[in-house]
């Protein structure tokens, strides 16, 4: 699978997507600001660090982090790496796949998120290897990612489709995905995708998507 050509601009403009059909530049706020918020607890703990995006797209998670942590963002797509680049100069933006081993030194990351990622993996398993590697011990993983329940497949079936979400799990596989690859799940949940107008958290499987906290 060519992950290159298709994320390229067309993707991100939304001529070739399901879900940014306006354009990822004008993908909602409150959806950024709802995924980014189950995180500040550990950042107000640790106060600085070193965080890594996987899949960082325009960086809108890395803009989101204080300026006390030193930022770092990886994407297949050189288009959404460009526009990185511009929206945050002070951060390092890397084109790389998560599937491949990461451009880092074991250990060196305090955060990683991986948002909206895994389930457009042909091998998700090899990313969270990678990123294994890449965080510190006692570091935090931070997932979110489709949750393949069978209300999902009648709701997204189609954008899934269109979508290239080729890696896609139950909620209870991909904590078990997590945990054989080694990480500690500290909290996990299920939710209906945040909109303009609404969150709802589950603690159980009914949400169409998944999201984890983990530590290594």
């Amino acid at each position: 699978m060519n992950y290159k050509e298709i994320y390229n601009k067309e993707y991100f403009d939304g001529k070739k997507s399901f879900f940014y059909k306006l354009g990822y530049g004008n993908f909602a706020k409150f959806y950024f600001d709802t995924i980014f918020k189950p995180l500040k607890p550990y950042i107000k703990k640790l106060g600085a660090g070193k965080v890594l995006d996987v899949g960082c797209a325009f960086g809108f998670i890395l803009q989101r982090f204080p300026d006390s942590f030193e930022k770092f963002g990886v994407d297949v797509s050189e288009y959404a790496i460009g526009v990185a680049r511009q929206k945050l100069p002070d951060a390092k933006f890397i084109v790389a796949n998560a599937e491949d081993e990461l451009p880092f030194p074991e250990e060196t990351f305090d955060i990683i998120t991986c948002n909206d990622v895994l389930e457009h993996l042909e091998h998700p398993e090899k990313a969270l290897k990678n990123i294994f590697k890449a965080l510190k011990r006692e570091g935090i993983l931070y997932i979110n990612t489709p949750n393949l329940n069978s209300f999902r497949k009648k709701v997204f079936g189609y954008a899934d489709k269109k979508e290239h979400h080729i890696g896609l799990f139950l909620h209870k596989d991909m904590m078990k995905l997590l945990e054989k690859t080694g990480f500690k799940i500290v909290k996990n949940w299920t939710y209906i995708n945040p909109t303009y107008f609404f969150f709802i958290k589950f603690i159980s499987n009914i949400g169409t998507e998944s999201a984890f906290i983990c530590a290594k």
